[in-house]
């Protein structure tokens, strides 16, 4: 049974975002969100609301505020927004913050929680490794919602004990979350950047012409061994700061209940289960947008700090950004922010501790 749970309010209405919200009001508690646009809800007076189908179904209803300001009434803040949103969102929320909150960053990327914590005193702050579940809008406007992961990677700092904090996240969403004592795991047992990157760079025509493309429906061999490739560097970084992380395999097989065995047979078995969202639809998606400065440009820069080499990670980088005519290694603005180059993995992995104060 669970505890009397705390005030929650959600930061983002996109698929993530409504997601969260869907399973707490299935479960009885009342979130709140807000959203600096809220394209995809339908708003009517300080109410917002859409229809779910999959793991939730049906209409739900949650609080709209109107204010940015009214998100220091809650207890918890849950941020669901894309990493390249961060600096325009995030950044002038962190002066909003109020000491006893609790901050969550879900599929945190770019230890983003060391950043909020170092600029907002007696303020905890968490970070997932990833998000509650695997969810899109569908052509409809309807959000297709997957059932949700039997484990989350996370890991905390500020004035409560780790375990505090994660019974937080128990009570709201149930015993599913997993602790690390240092911020640096969840980062790394993020897998969004690397499968994104096997996923996107076979298809970037695809996403150019415009093309309806089932994202696991075209997961062939090709791309389960460049994911395979990615998936032993991103391991071989969190070893090079003493971590252990779970592999790819394992966060597909934990994230869509299914038994491990080559990526690419994975993918097929997520289809034939009704689970593939469509593949991007155009070249300005998160995919790469988020992904490859917040994600692989920020694993290649820890790799580089703890000393671990990154060659296919780095090939994939470099060819993105030629194909977007982008500097995607420039994009990430939490890389100086962080002073990221500025130490070895001793000093990061001193940063990043759990017992550490917001402002070490």
């Amino acid at each position: 049974m669970r505890r009397m749970t705390p005030r929650i309010a959600i930061v983002g209405a996109g698929p993530v975002g409504c997601a969260a919200a869907a399973f707490l009001v299935q479960d009885g508690i009342a979130p709140a969100l807000w959203s600096p646009t809220g394209r995809r809800v339908r708003r009517h007076a300080d109410r917002a609301s859409f229809t779910c189908a999959g793991a939730v179904s049906g209409a739900i209803e949650v609080e709209w505020l109107a204010s940015p300001a009214r998100l220091a009434e809650f207890d918890v803040v849950l941020v669901c927004l894309p990493a390249d949103a961060y600096a325009a969102v995030l950044g002038p929320l962190n002066a909003r913050w109020r000491p006893g909150q609790h901050v969550i960053v879900s599929g945190a990327l770019s230890l983003a929680p060391l950043w909020i914590a170092a600029a907002a005193d007696g303020v905890q702050v968490s970070g997932w490794g990833t998000t509650l579940t695997t969810t899109h809008f569908q052509p409809d406007g309807s959000l297709h919602v997957n059932p949700l992961r039997s484990r989350i990677d996370m890991a905390t700092v500020g004035p409560l004990e780790p375990s505090e904090a994660r019974q937080m996240c128990a009570d709201l969403f149930g015993d599913r979350f997993v602790v690390a004592d240092n911020l640096l795991t969840p980062t790394l047992a993020n897998i969004n950047p690397i499968a994104h990157a096997a996923e996107v760079i076979p298809n970037l025509t695809r996403m150019e012409a415009g093309e309806a493309w089932s994202l696991f429906g075209n997961f062939t061999a090709v791309v389960g061994r460049m994911a395979e490739a990615l998936d032993v560097e991103r391991r071989a970084v969190a070893t090079g700061f003493g971590l252990d992380v779970p592999s790819l395999r394992q966060h597909y097989a934990r994230s869509y209940h299914l038994t491990e065995g080559p990526l690419h047979t994975m993918a097929a078995a997520i289809t034939a289960n009704g689970m593939s969202p469509n593949g991007p639809a155009s070249l300005q998606h998160r995919y790469v947008l988020e992904d490859a400065p917040f994600g692989l440009a920020f694993l290649e820069a820890l790799g580089r700090a703890a000393g671990v080499h990154t060659p296919v990670l780095s090939a994939c980088l470099s060819l993105l950004a030629v194909a977007y005519g982008r500097d995607f290694r420039a994009d990430n603005f939490l890389l100086d922010a962080l002073d990221i180059a500025g130490g070895d993995a001793e000093a990061l992995l001193s940063r990043c501790a759990a017992a550490a104060s917001p402002a070490s």
